[in-house]
């Protein structure tokens, strides 16, 4: 085994940082690109989700249209899309953001039927009290509806966060510096490597695997979760 070929100096430099400070890769880069797509595809998947569940049958029906559209399309493909496409009508966009867009697509679809889901399983006893409060539809479905839902859907919105995670590693199919992209690169300079190389790269996915199934699972707790919630709530 030749992990001293591996393990340098520059090569753990170059698969944590990538080639900061002129630019981010590697593992920061992965990171970067996986947090703001959770963000974006939790807010997007929210937005999405509950327009199918509580929109006009227009609404419902071009909410079902997206959703069912971009989960029936692969990732690759509409990576390759969001990067080669967009130049036909004179916008280049950089390497980050096409894959950015084309994961938060992809994920939004899926978040948003896990989320249609949890509003199914939210109690219309909640809901009829709520608005015999006097409580709006818009601040029935903030403070009553989508709390539930989102609460309910954490296990499965785990498992979704961790597949978009999983989905930046596509992003060095057009050469972004992700952590992928930095590995090969490492792999096809040394070429004497490849295990070394990728079994690397496979414990590092499953440590920043790891470490996002544990902070989902700190949200599980109910008390915590409601913490939080009045906090981006004030």
């Amino acid at each position: 085994m030749n992990w001293e070929l591996v393990f340098t100096e520059n090569n753990v430099r170059r698969l944590l940082i990538g080639d900061w400070p002129r630019s981010l890769g590697g593992v920061a880069l992965t990171i970067e690109l996986s947090l703001i797509g959770i963000v974006l595809a939790t807010l997007l998947g929210l937005a999405v989700g509950y327009l199918r569940f509580a929109g006009s049958r227009p609404v419902r029906w071009l909410a079902g249209l997206y959703v069912e559209l971009l989960r029936n399309i692969p990732l690759l493909v509409l990576i390759f899309w969001a990067y080669f496409a967009p130049p036909y009508f004179g916008w280049e966009p950089s390497k980050f953001v096409s894959v950015l867009v084309a994961i938060v697509l992809f994920n939004a679809a899926y978040l948003a039927e896990i989320v249609r889901g949890g509003l199914l399983s939210v109690p219309v006893g909640q809901v009829e009290a709520a608005r015999a409060m006097g409580l709006s539809s818009l601040q029935v479905a903030l403070y009553v509806q989508l709390p539930i839902a989102v609460f309910n859907s954490i296990p499965a919105m785990t498992g979704r966060f961790i597949t978009l995670l999983k989905g930046t590693s596509l992003a060095f199919l057009i050469g972004l510096a992700e952590v992928t992209e930095i590995g090969r690169q490492i792999n096809n300079r040394l070429l004497t490597a490849p295990v070394e190389v990728y079994a690397t790269l496979l414990a590092i996915y499953f440590i920043l695997n790891r470490t996002l199934s544990a902070v989902m699972r700190l949200l599980e707790d109910r008390r915590r979760f409601n913490r939080i919630l009045c906090f981006f709530a004030r």
